[in-house]
């Protein structure tokens, strides 16, 4: 039985890491004129890894080369640093790692799906509910590209596709623009929490309550977020279950796995500030009605009309819910948006139990079987249709010099300057090149200017910077000597003015610079730099999508 299930495990982890790379496959298989495989999607999130995966082939503390400042080694990131100590090449030790977790992502829901689900028919019921679990704007979207609406209107709905592979990626069966590692380990960790907390409560036996405190000890030692809605969404089935003191060993535990993290973050200002930088909130619940659409509105609706739950497995999954829903509320709860981990197939087995054990729906079931039926089937075939939709768009982009959202196809002149920096320029000294390439030069691992929206500390600032640069304005005293920048890529056709640059290399649209006697100088820490800038979002994407620039902190 256990073979079987990890052989399926395995199956289902593989198709889903497929899946969720459509862009990247697309950009292996067909990359335009002019360009090759990126084999990454080419998002902010990727090349960070891949800078910690470089710099964690030596030193367990990491510098941030994301920001253009001398930085402490003090960023602790053990899931990385074992990946860099495997020694294999940095692309085979990150696909290596995620595959290994989307394997153990999809063993943990399939022993969610069989804890909380009784029968195959309720996990049929609960794979439909994750089906059409779609954001209502990406519904929007799809139907405005179906209908050949404007394009401002489906420009203002395309964020759907954010919210749908982005915000609320779980490293599992939601994503494509946002791959992340991190993410499938954090799912992974809170389906097997909250499947052996729901097991603990259910039948008192206490290897599954041990079981409970390794998944917060290891969430809380290699990715502290989903630690929170963990541990707090812990409490009320435990006290109800009158296991007062397993609740503080919960809270014990998780600080304890947090420690490294804790150490640091009172250590250094540099990750201080990232902290204050990356504490996303959610403005109000409703963002989680639109992100997790007609699902989580019946949800809703079902407990307003009987919060009582029939099985303590139940309550465990309606305390996930509303927790999690909650915390990302509560000012000082570090990066709330990984408090969703998971999070949808907390909703998916809580509708269906909800919906089991409500009589009007039963009675509907029951005396109606046929509408019923073909009511989900609609609403199934409509998610579908949208999935289709945003699966199509990330194909097309994946493989597009020019996409919507993101590509993973990177420029041939591009990756042979970045080869050649990796192999003659010094590790230490910080670079300044274009928006799209910055990131990957951070890869190398170099210092870079504007190459991360929050590890860069004031993101939109240098980019505006490098912007009136690139176009022809004379940064030296703002940009160059601000910083300390020793090298600068800049394409051949940009007006740069750049006073005492040295020409070091050259690609056919690129070239490379020195600029002799800069140094980098120390973090001044946040304060220093004007505050934490404002956050991404909705109004973002429309700002840039729109060739907007919006204030941000000096």
């Amino acid at each position: 039985m256990r073979v079987r299930l990890i052989l399926w495990a395995v199956l289902l982890g593989t198709l889903l890491c497929l899946v969720n790379h459509i862009g990247v496959i697309a950009g292996m298989v067909d990359p335009p004129p002019g360009y090759q495989p990126a084999y990454y999607i080419r998002n902010l999130d990727v090349p960070q890894y891949l800078t910690w995966i470089e710099l964690a082939r030596t030193e367990w503390l990491l510098t941030n080369e994301h920001a253009p400042w001398r930085t402490e080694p003090a960023l602790f990131q053990p899931l990385f640093s074992i990946a860099a100590r495997t020694g294999l090449p940095t692309a085979v030790s990150y696909y290596g790692l995620q595959l290994l977790m989307y394997w153990l992502a999809a063993y943990a829901l399939i022993a969610a799906a069989q804890t909380f689900m009784k029968t195959r028919r309720a996990m049929l019921y609960s794979a439909l509910v994750v089906l059409g679990a779609v954001p209502l704007r990406l519904m929007g979207w799809a139907a405005a590209k179906a209908l050949g609406m404007p394009d401002v209107v489906q420009a203002i709905l395309g964020y759907g596709l954010v919210e749908y592979g982005y915000d609320s990626a779980d490293g599992l069966v939601r994503g494509g623009l946002s791959n992340s590692v991190l993410l499938t380990f954090g799912t992974a960790m809170a389906l097997f929490a909250f499947t052996n907390l729901a097991k603990f409560v259910a039948d008192g036996q206490r290897r599954h309550y041990y079981w409970l405190l390794g998944c917060v000890f290891l969430d809380g030692l290699f990715h502290p977020f989903e630690i929170f809605a963990i541990a707090v969404a812990a409490v009320w089935p435990l006290w109800k279950a009158s296991r007062k003191k397993e609740c503080l060993w919960v809270f014990v535990v998780a600080g304890v796995g947090m420690m490294p993290y804790v150490i640091e973050t009172l250590r250094s200002p540099w990750v201080r500030d990232i902290s204050e930088i990356a504490n996303w909130q959610m403005g109000s619940p409703a963002w989680v009605l639109m992100v997790y659409g007609l699902p989580a509105i019946l949800i809703c609706w079902l407990i307003l009309a009987r919060f009582r739950v029939d099985r303590p497995e139940d309550q465990v999954l309606e305390s996930w819910f509303l927790c999690a829903a909650i915390l990302p509320m509560i000012p000082g709860i570090p990066s709330g948006m990984h408090t969703f981990d998971g999070y949808m197939y907390a909703v998916a087995f809580l509708l269906v139990r909800k919906a089991q054990s409500d009589k009007l729906i039963s009675r509907l079931f029951a005396e109606k079987p046929r509408a019923m039926r073909l009511a989900l089937a609609g609403w199934g075939i409509i998610s579908a249709i949208t999935l289709g939709y945003a699966y199509g768009q990330l194909w097309k982009d994946g493989k597009s010099a020019h996409p919507d959202f993101l590509s993973a196809v990177a420029p041939k002149d591009e990756v042979a300057m970045i080869a050649w920096m990796k192999a003659n320029l010094p590790r230490d000294k910080l670079v300044l090149a274009p928006e799209t390439m910055a990131p990957w030069v951070a890869a190398i691992p170099m210092p870079s200017v504007a190459s991360h929206d929050i590890f860069s500390m004031t993101y939109h600032t240098q980019l505006n910077l490098a912007s009136q640069f690139y176009q022809g304005q004379a940064m030296r005293k703002d940009l160059i000597d601000g910083f300390g920048v020793s090298y600068v890529v800049a394409p051949i056709t940009a007006p740069i003015v750049l006073e005492g640059g040295r020409l070091l290399h050259q690609e056919t649209s690129l070239r490379l610079y020195e600029v002799p006697g800069e140094r980098m100088k120390p973090y001044p820490g946040l304060d220093h730099l004007g505050g934490p800038p404002p956050p991404n979002g909705f109004w973002q994407w429309v700002f840039r999508k729109f060739g907007v620039s919006r204030p941000s902190a000096a």
